[in-house]
């Protein structure tokens, strides 16, 4: 499918929009490398996604161009000096940042600049451009970021984890305290950013079915050492098989703590502890996974070998594998915030 570019610019204008993009600052580098990257047939919708601006931005600069050149890149005067958001403009930003947008008649949870710019308009009578909105919102160290997310919390959770650590004070030197946890991996997890040609984006394939398993891990508070086994979900029985691995890998008092997973607190598992006398369970307190240091282990790994994925289920098994097979012990404690 055909779209629209720019007219084709001369050598000269070619010349001086190089120059334009290398040597001018802000807005009109900007709209040059728009002309440069319309004259090279990158689509309109294509580059207003690399510049973060709107189509009709940048066929506003296309037709500006067509008309007038590389001159009709720059900013034209205006009449009168042009409106700046001063100290009180800038205290009544900050105010409205704090509040909820419904608390000033928006139909709306979230200030962005043209609603900012707006309000400014009509509570102060100053007319600026969402830009400079922006531009004001960088000097008062603003980001345009994701909020998190916050889950309720027991109202005993801090004195349920301060048991926790009570519990581990108490045990001995010979005693192996245990944090276990368990993860999903995809074959298609979240893209995260990576380096790429500007004006390009590596095409990542989704594969026919988002296949995943569970990893489960546990981490040896006192020496580092890691454990862990993949099966296809969390389940009671993979629960037990996992018990037997940790089993198997520890000597004398093991006190392991996890959290209240139906996989951990079913009567098949429970029954099965009870037959292993050197094992002592301990749960946290419900919805903390900040308690669980194998949590940070898990945050890693995900970023390590588990973003941009094109390989199968059974690869990706064998990276996580890989992964914490030269994990050292003591990078594992700094990960997980303990070294």
């Amino acid at each position: 499918m055909s779209h629209r570019t720019v007219r084709p610019p001369t050598d000269e204008e070619r010349e001086e929009l190089r120059r334009m993009k290398r040597q001018e600052v802000g807005r009109v580098s900007m709209r040059a490398h728009i002309i440069l990257l319309s004259d090279r047939g990158y689509s309109a919708p294509k580059i207003a996604k690399l510049h973060n601006v709107t189509d009709p931005m940048v066929y506003k600069w296309m037709d500006r161009f067509d008309e007038e050149g590389p001159s009709g890149l720059y900013d034209r005067d205006r009449e009168g000096r042009p409106p700046k958001i001063d100290e009180e403009a800038e205290a009544e930003i900050e105010e409205l940042l704090e509040s909820d947008p419904t608390e000033h008649g928006e139909n709306a949870t979230r200030w962005t600049t043209p609603r900012i710019a707006e309000h400014l308009r009509k509570k102060q009578g100053i007319d600026v451009h969402p830009d400079t909105v922006r531009g004001a919102l960088k000097r008062l160290q603003y980001s345009w970021t994701r909020p998190r997310r916050q889950l309720p919390s027991p109202a005993d959770r801090e004195e349920k984890i301060a048991q926790v650590r009570r519990r581990i004070a108490a045990t001995s030197e010979e005693t192996t305290v245990l944090f276990a946890d368990e993860t999903e991996l995809k074959r298609f997890p979240p893209l995260r950013r990576m380096w790429q040609p500007v004006g390009e984006q590596r095409p990542v394939r989704v594969p026919d079915a988002n296949d995943d398993f569970a990893l489960y891990g546990a981490l040896d508070v006192g020496s580092g050492r890691t454990f862990t086994q993949a099966f296809e979900k969390e389940r009671s029985d993979y629960t037990i098989q996992f018990l037997e691995l940790l089993k198997a890998r520890t000597t004398g008092k093991v006190l392991l703590i996890w959290d209240r997973a139906t996989w951990h607190t079913s009567g098949q598992v429970e029954a099965f502890l009870e037959k292993i006398d050197r094992f002592e369970t301990h749960l946290l307190p419900p919805r903390s996974p900040q308690a669980n240091p194998v949590e940070d282990l898990w945050r890693e790994l995900k970023k390590q070998v588990a973003a941009c994925l094109e390989r199968s289920l059974g690869a990706l098994v064998a990276s996580c594998r890989r992964y914490f097979d030269r994990l050292t012990r003591e990078q594992a404690l700094a990960t997980a915030g303990l070294g």
